[in-house]
């Protein structure tokens, strides 16, 4: 659940264009042929429509089959479609691992209240240092 919520508040590839290969309508608007599409996951996955609270971390949001009952492309970190990242299912499985094997043995704490600003380019990354200070868990490998 935290990394689905990280993905959603943070999703790398914030923006995912298309280009139309023919003329398509689209929810009412006509895009020609060459057109091209921005689909703006950094926006859609802090809609209100689909999200309570939707600037906030709340990984609990995910607790009840939140996934499985919001429209199609409401939440989508790694695109959709036959387009989507091929390397999704890995990418989650490795979050998880690398997530749960540092947080086994360490304490992650904010050092300022403020949020990381991030800097779209490419991906999605912070804008600069991320001020964290990292505490060793007691009666874990570095706190005995």
């Amino acid at each position: 659940m935290v990394v689905t919520e990280s993905m959603r508040l943070r999703p790398p590839a914030y923006v995912v264009g298309r280009q139309a290969v023919e003329p398509v309508e689209v929810g009412g608007y006509v895009i020609p042929a060459n057109g091209t599409v921005i689909t703006p996951q950094y926006v859609v996955h802090r809609d209100p429509r689909f999200y309570d609270e939707p600037e906030r971390f709340r990984p609990s949001r995910w607790a009840d089959g939140l996934r499985e009952r919001l429209p199609r492309y409401a939440y989508f970190p790694f695109g959709g479609g036959p387009r989507v990242c091929i390397g999704n299912t890995f990418a989650m499985m490795e979050a998880v691992l690398v997530l749960a094997s540092l947080c086994r043995r360490w304490r992650f704490e904010k050092t300022v209240p403020v949020p990381v600003p991030v800097r779209p380019r490419m991906t999605l990354a912070p804008a600069g240092p991320v001020p964290l200070r990292v505490v060793a868990r007691q009666g874990g490998p570095e706190g005995r």
